[in-house]
């Protein structure tokens, strides 16, 4: 919310477009979570991520940077900061996505 009170958005929203209201969860606690529950039936052997710069800003700003780093190099994450990423028409910021490899399973037929 900027200084006037109007709310801004990096990204275009539509005209009749439905917002949703989420609450803040610390960052670094929540990809652990996320990451964490990956792990439940095996973890994967590499996941590649692309990471929107804004949520590597709201790191820094709220010191969680090496938190997260090492969250990311626990759970073999590689990968690179983006501008959001594209869902059809709808540009979205502040995302993480991914690809995760999993090790085959054992094929004993």
């Amino acid at each position: 919310m900027n200084d006037a009170g109007e709310l801004v958005f990096f990204s275009a929203i539509n005209e009749g477009m439905v917002l949703t209201l989420a609450d803040h969860a610390d960052i670094a606690e929540h990809l652990e979570d996320r990451l964490g529950a990956m792990q439940e039936d095996g973890a994967p052997v590499e996941i590649l991520a692309c990471d929107c710069i804004l949520r590597r800003i709201e790191a820094e700003q709220s010191q969680k940077a090496r938190a997260i780093s090492e969250i990311l190099r626990r759970h073999n994450v590689t990968g690179f900061s983006t501008y959001g990423e594209q869902i059809g028409a709808l540009h979205v910021n502040q995302t993480l996505t991914g690809v995760a490899f999993f090790r085959p399973e054992d094929d004993t037929n």
